[in-house]
């Protein structure tokens, strides 16, 4: 089967590259199509059963609402103009979508043209623009209005739609009432199942983390992530000799962040800068505790895939998160690997940290779970598996 797959990641990235190449290793031919910000727009075969054709854009993530604006009005052209270059000649039966950007819309709708009885699969990992609803973009609402219409248009050329969680179905069920039970189907983050060594505790020792108790967030620190939270916890826990809170990344709000642990005081806290892949996956395994937070006011179920990494090394998760997001209920209570609380309440957060701190046991075997839950239900075949069923089944 010949695939088109459109994504602002790439084939080497964690969540979408782990899918590419389980379509290739199942002996599809996958042609990604992605932006570069610095290269220029061409066809490259990177392997057999994979191509990439990277079109020239305007970069589209941490930039300003006029920037970002601008890059998604004119994304759509710039990927149809590279698409109609180096791909005028194929057929592609199965079209595959992650969210962001909705500026694949056109592209997709093109590709379905001209692709008869082609299968149109939307990954949907962004719901956007409500989301950005959190950035005040509703108060422009010609803009907002403008990609509100995108939106319904990409729901009704997708034949069907995989969503992250039963909360994310009925959300955006809803919203779009005229949206079929059957074009919505469950899709969860996937990853691939790390064959579990024991930890190197060298790493400890590389990063000067030794005889420490670690609390760890790997990821983007922007606003919705909501890391203020881990700070105020950090201080009511300084009196905690041993205990380390960890924030590994970068984003718009980690120079914020920095300030504010110096304002506070703050000695057990600590930043770093990204890190290689196999030193974070080496680092998660001697930590304690992975941490997840998002903002009380986020306003759509979000799913963090990062979860996964923190299963993949057996930590258990100590999680903030809004009242609108299935996260606590469908990840950590249903496969008995972290505790939750909402983002308002320090107290809760406090309690559960308390709860792990103090309890080996606990911690071990919600690490262990974490692992068999993901083994069980979000390693990377089952998405494969979701989206051929799908495929045959609209076929048939």
């Amino acid at each position: 089967m010949k695939i088109a797959f459109l994504t602002l990641g790439n084939h080497k990235s964690a969540l979408y590259g782990s899918l590419i190449h389980e379509l290739v290793n199942k002996g599809h031919e996958v042609c990604v199509i992605n932006p570069t910000y610095d290269g220029k727009s061409e066809l490259v075969k990177i392997e057999k059963g994979l191509r990439v054709l990277y079109f020239k854009s305007l970069p589209m993530l941490s930039i300003g609402i006029i920037r970002k604006g601008i890059a998604n009005l004119i994304f759509p052209y710039l990927c149809l103009k590279s698409m109609k270059k180096e791909l005028k000649d194929e057929h592609f039966d199965l079209i595959l979508m992650t969210t962001p950007p909705l500026g694949f819309c056109k592209p997709v709708r093109y590709l379905k043209n001209k692709n008869k009885g082609s299968i149109f699969y939307l990954i949907l990992r962004d719901i956007y623009p409500e989301g950005a609803k959190f950035i005040g973009l509703d108060k422009y609402k010609l803009i907002y209005g403008y990609f509100r219409a995108i939106e319904k248009k990409l729901y009704k050329t997708a034949d069907f739609i995989g969503c992250m969680s039963p909360k994310n179905i009925s959300f955006i069920k809803e919203r779009n009432s005229y949206l079929t039970d059957s074009k919505l189907r469950l899709l969860p983050n996937w990853a691939y199942l790390d064959k579990y060594t024991n930890p190197d505790e060298n790493i400890k020792k590389k990063y000067d983390l030794e005889n420490r108790f670690i609390v760890i967030y790997g990821g983007n620190m922007g606003i919705p992530q909501n890391l203020n939270i881990l700070l105020q916890l950090a201080g009511q826990k300084r009196t905690l000799k041993d205990a380390l809170f960890l924030f590994v990344g970068n984003g718009t709000e980690k120079n914020t962040l920095k300030r504010t642990a110096g304002e506070m005081q703050l000695s057990n806290v600590r930043f770093m800068e990204g890190l290689p892949q196999e030193d974070f996956d080496d680092l998660l395994k001697v930590c304690d505790i992975g941490f997840i937070s998002l903002h009380p006011k986020v306003p759509t179920p979000n799913i963090p895939s990062k979860t996964l990494a923190y299963f993949n090394a057996k930590l258990p998760v100590l999680a903030a998160i809004d009242p609108i997001t299935d996260y606590g209920e469908y990840l950590l209570d249903k496969g008995q690997c972290g505790l939750w609380s909402l983002s308002i309440d320090i107290e809760g957060l406090s309690l559960n940290f308390d709860k792990l701190y103090y309890n080996t046991t606990l911690r071990k075997q919600m690490g262990e779970n974490g692992y068999n839950y993901l083994s069980q239900c979000f390693i990377v075949d089952k998405a494969y598996d979701e989206i051929i069923v799908a495929y045959n089944r609209h076929e048939n």
